[in-house]
């Protein structure tokens, strides 16, 4: 689970902007998870705010920082990182902190990048809840290979690492090497680390199914299955079931559906968008109720019912043990909800600043609205600002 994040100079961010998921008071209890003794950790985050404001540069920064952690290159060419820095501090390294637990264990991870070199990255850990170094690597320049330094407790030997500095390109980390080379079992607990985020973190490689591949996958799991069904069921679908039917050499879906007439079928083309996007989120549902698995996803529920967003909420929460969700959101009736209102925590408000036009982000919680005043009237009036000012709807076209 990921306790604290933050970034700066990372496209509309400039100065360094910050989310913490340490749950504290009533929400330990209910929309909390205990990591580790004394600490638990929120597993949802919100952000809202108008059009063009930041929303998705935040979770875009989120999923980079563990893109760099885990993504090799075998190109010395590539950009570190496709996302450009902020326009006026082009000049500038951008730098990304990230704060997570694998396996109960913390490790914190910084690093400073340009777009041709990673310029510095430190992973700590706590092993037995102490501070120890992971490691440590520096640029040393474009025909160099960097420096890279154990922590003694991580037991990398002498061949393995010289293995390390000869394959870790200066544009991706040194964790990340791992996928490209093989390695003695002393890098052990460097594997173990690369493969809880290939495993925990989504959204960080380019590998989304197609709904064929999906549905086939669900029709293959009995228990997966049942829950997809009675999932739209209670989304009041009228869709009972559903097949991949393969042709030629593609696959095509087809849904049951059910009437007072009978029972007929219909092609995936007839569905509407958002019955397709919600057997996508299905998928991310199911795997946060059944392991942990942290998901970062761009305006969920923008194509459902309220309602419907609202009940996928209330599933997630009340059923997922150390999963986290992380999504951007229009959908401000979500704060009248005492689910959020009571939880303040887990919300932002994102806005552009008038003077650095810099994304700047605060927590509800900070905002210093009384506990027993809603959120929702509160952010409806402009109070926090995060939202479209419109103005007069007429409009003088002389």
């Amino acid at each position: 689970m990921i306790r604290e994040f933050w970034t700066e100079n990372y496209l509309s961010i400039r100065d360094r902007q910050c989310l913490n998921f340490e749950a504290v008071g009533d929400s330990r209890d209910w929309i909390g998870a205990e990591v580790t003794d004394g600490m638990s950790l929120n597993k949802v985050g919100v952000i809202f705010g108008p059009n063009a404001s930041g929303k998705s540069n935040m979770l875009k920064a989120l999923k980079n920082v563990f893109r760099l952690l885990f993504i090799s290159s075998d190109n010395r060419n590539k950009p570190v990182c496709s996302e450009a820095p902020f326009a006026l501090t082009a000049d500038k390294p951008t730098r990304m902190y990230v704060s997570f637990y694998a396996d109960s264990i913390r490790y914190d991870y910084t690093i400073v990048y340009t777009i041709d070199r990673i310029i510095r990255e430190e992973l700590l850990y706590y092993p037995k809840k102490s501070k120890s170094l992971f490691y440590e690597r520096d640029y040393t320049g474009a025909d160099s290979q960097c420096r890279i330094k154990f922590g003694t407790s991580v037991g990398i030997k002498g061949r393995t690492l010289d293995t390390l500095m000869e394959n870790t390109l200066n544009n991706h980390s040194v964790l990340s090497t791992y996928g490209k080379v093989a390695l003695a079992e002393d890098a052990l607990k460097l594997a173990t680390l690369y493969n809880w985020i290939k495993t925990h973190i989504h959204g960080i490689a380019d590998n989304e199914p197609e709904l064929s591949q999906l549905l086939k996958e669900v029709e293959e799991n009995p228990r997966k299955k049942r829950f997809f069904l009675e999932m739209l069921k209670k989304a009041d679908f009228n869709i009972t079931g559903f097949s991949v039917v393969s042709n030629g050499d593609s696959e095509k879906v087809e849904f049951v559906n059910s009437s007072n007439d009978g029972v007929f079928s219909l092609s995936e083309a007839t569905q509407s968008s958002g019955t397709i996007k919600y057997l996508q989120d299905l998928r991310y549902l199911y795997d946060a109720i059944s392991g942990e698995h942290i998901y970062m996803l761009d305006e969920l529920g923008e194509d459902l019912h309220y309602d419907l967003l609202f009940y996928y909420m209330q599933v997630f929460i009340a059923n997922s043990g150390k999963s986290q969700l992380f999504f951007t959101s229009q959908e401000m009736t979500l704060l009248s909800e005492d689910l959020f209102n009571d939880n303040r925590q887990t919300i932002w408000f994102v806005e552009k600043s008038a003077e650095t036009a810099s994304s700047e982000y605060t927590r509800a919680d900070k905002l210093g609205l009384h506990k027993n005043n809603s959120l929702y009237n509160a952010y409806r009036i402009g109070k926090f600002g995060a939202k479209p000012v419109l103005g007069s709807p007429f409009i003088n076209l002389d």
